[in-house]
């Protein structure tokens, strides 16, 4: 359950409603007592949507929230409970209150216990919080107004007995738990001396780019608070110096690490090690670059000096004849500040292996070099590729990498196949780091989704939410939610697909924001399955955004069109406007014509459904012409393979006022449209367009008029095989007939021509 789009709309439910969605929270949490996990799971989705918004919902989302602790998803129920934690205070009822605060209180345990309780809960700090629900739970029970006090806390402990809280989540994960303690990937060393054989393992690992390595590094990672206390010798300083700079990558956050870069460069200098201290001032450099390119973008001239630092930070290394500390990061510079040059650099480095005769690392590196030498000459990408795969021969990390390269080749020339064999060939190696295999599992869902194979990328995506759990990764466990996400949502299952991407989606914007906009543009879809428009205009905003943002004008027009279609879906006409004005201007700077029609049609009809039916529909009326202007200022190249044709879609505009002026009650100036559009058309639409007068004389009353033209439009409609068309003018003349006391006429013309079945 997510709070961004939730399981359903957001809306006040009555107290009917209220209290059958109560009684199915609590069946709910029976069902997980008793293990029929995916019963409860169904509870809970089924009764949440109403119980999460309602002042008189309070007991039931507590039994929602103890449901989500009891099947193991914590993280779902801390999702739920943080944005209304603050509601134990301003509920009036007692008991209410008393079931709120324990519950609250049992989950915010529960987080504590799995490492995902934040800093802050409401408007305190989560010690002081936690302490002030216990109290309060504990003080109204003890004041029981409805009954015996001793009574109410035994079944405040029975509720919230830990007994039976799976250890594992039912459902996907959208927090991350820290590890348990002593559940560490490396023994903590016991000595100082075990410290300096770790190191050295981890640099003859890194020359033979051994599995393993990852492995050791996150171990060091989790340990190496424990380990720092035993080292007192230089060479032992050292040797934790170099694991701080092998294993920096790791922590995939720019300040932490700098400060674990300059830790390292400390720890360096108390070990006396001159190649070690560059090294990690050389690390600090690039990561300058990195840093000035997202501050000021690439180009700017603080990136270039910054460059200029870096690489002479290297070449500084050169001149110190550390040629294997050069090697290795001229390579770091090369991948993680992609530069214009990042394959002379890679090259560079490949060859200063060879010198060295480390052809692992050579292969490596020629590796890393390929996909920007395929960008400007195929063969030469070609012949790297082929030449890393000789020099790797049948080392499985490099495997994986030339395989990896492989599909991508096959993917860039569109034979989608070869390149899905290839990912299953790679998906399949053993022995190789977690890294490499999530790389692997991520391009092969970004395959599928180009391919739109949705059932196929479930396990892969599920494989891979795995692996980002296992791993504690957040921004891999966002990008898999993503791909899980999207694949739930296309084969129909809106609830789990909203839960997941509204999970994604925070992580997403902070550290993948190249991912923002289909991730929330997909979070829209699902809510808009769900009828949670507010939710679907919010997370098309967000889009728009994002798109604009990367200069992705065209998907941004889209998705201002469809965040400013939920908020008229919505009944929110003030915010569809302004949504649907900046659609009409990302079309027009785009050239987008199809969104620009789409988006100027839709503002006419807010304007019109606003009380401005005349302004709407001289809006309306001036949309072909509009249209037709950008179509042909384009350039030839720019159009579309089927051209705009203003006169093809007068009838469709004639029939769109005319709906207007119907539901305005001005119905003679409808028919007049509708008569208009008629003379425009023939074959199926002309009978659709017949129909509708009828259709509007029947709505306004207008029985004697509309009868006959139905009863033939019926025939018609038969006749030509047109069900949906036939059905909804059948209800329309049964609904007239019915108004009009005649109800047996309304039944016989619904048996005849009502659904099917």
């Amino acid at each position: 359950m997510s709070e961004a789009a939730g399981p359903g709309p957001q809306v006040e439910a009555d107290a009917t409603a209220v209290a059958e969605a109560a009684e199915l929270a609590r069946g709910g949490e029976a069902r997980a007592r008793a293990g029929d996990l995916d019963a409860a799971v169904e509870a809970v989705r089924g009764a949440a949507p109403v119980l999460l918004h309602s002042p008189r919902g309070a007991q039931g989302t507590a039994a929602c929230l103890r449901t989500l602790v009891r099947i193991g998803n914590t993280d779902r129920a801390l999702d739920l409970l943080l944005p209304r934690v603050d509601r134990v205070a301003t509920l009036e009822d007692p008991e209410d209150r008393m079931w709120f605060a324990a519950t609250a209180a049992w989950v915010l345990r529960h987080a504590r216990r799995l490492g995902m309780l934040p800093e802050r809960v409401g408007h305190e700090d989560a010690a002081t919080a936690l302490t002030h629900l216990e109290a309060t739970a504990r003080s109204l029970a003890g004041e029981h107004a409805n009954g015996d006090p001793q009574e109410a806390a035994r079944a405040l402990v029975a509720a919230h007995d830990d007994t039976g809280v799976a250890s594992e989540p039912t459902l996907p994960p959208t927090r991350l738990p820290l590890p348990p303690a002593g559940d560490s990937m490396l023994r903590p060393p016991a000595s100082a001396a075990e410290v300096a054989e770790l190191a050295a393992r981890a640099r003859d690992w890194r020359l033979e780019v051994d599995p393993a390595l990852e492995r050791l590094l996150r171990g060091w990672l989790e340990t190496r608070e424990a380990a720092l206390s035993l080292l007192s010798a230089p060479g032992h300083w050292a040797a934790a110096a170099l694991l701080d700079r092998s294993s920096v990558h790791l922590l995939r956050d720019p300040v932490r690490e700098r400060l674990r870069l300059e830790e390292a460069v400390s720890a360096a200098e108390r070990g006396e090690d001159e190649e070690g201290v560059a090294h990690g001032r050389c690390e600090l450099a690039v990561l300058d670059v990195r840093e000035a390119s997202a501050r000021f973008g690439e180009g700017a001239p603080e990136v270039d000096r910054a460059r200029e630092r870096a690489l002479a930070a290297v070449e500084d290394l050169v001149a110190h004849g550390w040629a294997e500390t050069a090697a290795l990061s001229r390579r770091w510079y090369a991948l993680s500040t992609r530069p214009a040059d990042a394959a002379e650099q890679l090259l560079r480095a490949a060859q200063e292996h060879e010198r060295l005769g480390q052809p692992v690392r050579q292969a490596l590196c020629l590796l890393d070099a390929a996909p920007p030498t395929f960008a400007r000459e195929g063969e030469a990408g070609h012949r790297l590729l082929d030449e890393a795969e000789r020099l790797a021969g049948e080392h499985p990390v490099l495997g994986v990498q030339v395989l990896d390269l492989r599909a991508r080749v096959a993917r860039a020339r569109g034979d989608h196949r070869a390149a899905g064999a290839l990912y299953a060939r790679a998906a399949a190696v053993r022995d190789v780091p977690d890294g490499s295999r999530m790389a692997v599992l991520f391009a092969w869902c970004d395959l599928l989704v180009e391919r739109a194979e949705w059932g196929a990328l479930e396990p892969r995506a599920a494989d891979a939410l795995a692996l980002a759990v296992r791993l504690r990764d957040p921004v891999a466990l966002a990008v898999a939610q993503r791909h899980l996400g999207l694949s739930w949502l296309e084969q129909g299952r809106a609830p789990e697909a909203a839960e997941l991407l509204a999970a994604a989606a925070p992580v997403v914007r902070e550290h993948v924001p190249e991912l923002l906009g289909p991730t929330t543009w997909a979070l829209g879809n699902a809510a808009l399955a769900l009828g949670a428009w507010p939710q679907a205009r919010e997370a098309f905003t967000s889009a728009a955004e994002a798109f604009e943002q990367t200069d992705r004008l065209e998907e941004a027009s889209h998705a201002r069109y469809r965040a400013g279609t939920a908020a008229w879906d919505g009944e929110d006409l003030a915010t569809a406007a302004t949504e649907l004005d900046a659609a009409v201007a990302l079309a027009r700077r785009s050239s987008t014509v199809p969104v620009l029609l789409e988006a100027l049609r839709s503002r006419a009809a807010v304007r019109a459904a606003a009380g401005d039916v005349d302004g709407g529909l001289a809006a309306l009326d001036a949309v072909l012409a509009d249209v037709e202007r950008l179509a042909a200022a384009r350039p030839s190249g720019e159009a579309d393979d089927d051209a705009f044709d203003a006169e093809e879609l007068e009838p469709d505009i004639l029939r769109e006022g005319a709906h207007v002026l119907a539901d305005a009650g001005r119905t003679d100036e409808a028919l007049e449209r509708l008569t208009r559009a008629e003379a425009l058309v023939g074959g199926e639409f002309e009978l659709v367009l017949r129909a509708e007068r009828g259709v509007v004389l029947a709505e306004a009353d207008r029985l004697e008029q509309a009868e006959p033209l139905l009863r033939d439009s019926l025939e018609q409609l038969r006749a030509a095989g047109m069900a949906e068309e036939r059905v909804a003018v059948a209800g329309a003349l049964a609904r007239a007939l019915d108004r009009a006391g005649r109800v047996e006429d309304a039944e016989e013309v619904w048996g005849r021509d009502g659904p099917d079945d």
